[in-house]
């Protein structure tokens, strides 16, 4: 979906209201991947720090979404360096060779990595992992509940 085919409230929530706090409610295939996507990038496009991608976070709840996230924001950023010259370029070219770095992430992938990052803080052990067994998960929960 390119910006022309954006509706009034796409083009608020991506670009026009972008330093605001807003909520997407909508239903499958109505463009919030996109939206989002353009609101990662408009607010790493308007920062002014040395590493504008640290300081932004975009959450999905499956890793298909989070790639599909990365994929977008990834294009957006490549219209944004076609569109740009000189050290705008450079800059926008620079995000884009750190992208792989950026926090696009499932849930669960980012709060793994804040507890690995703080693992002493959170006493546990920095090479846990997720458990995916769900009788071992069950087996778990009621011995926590006991």
């Amino acid at each position: 979906m390119s910006d022309a085919r954006m509706t009034p409230p796409q083009r608020a929530a991506a670009i026009e209201r972008v330093h605001q706090s807003i909520a997407l409610r909508s239903g499958a295939g109505c463009g919030k991947t996109f939206v989002l996507a353009r609101r990662f990038a408009e607010l790493v496009r308007n920062d002014d720090s040395d590493d504008p991608l640290r300081h932004f976070v975009a959450l999905t709840f499956t890793e298909k979404a989070a790639l599909e996230m990365l994929s977008r924001v990834r294009d957006t950023l490549k219209a944004f360096a076609d569109q740009a010259t000189g050290p705008q370029k450079t800059r926008i070219c620079e995000w884009l060779a750190s992208l792989p770095e950026a926090r696009i992430s499932t849930i669960h992938g980012f709060c793994s990595s804040l507890l690995r990052a703080h693992a002493v803080e959170a006493r546990l052990d920095p090479n846990f992992t997720v458990c995916a067994n769900e009788l071992a998960q069950a087996q778990m929960i009621d011995e926590a509940v006991q």
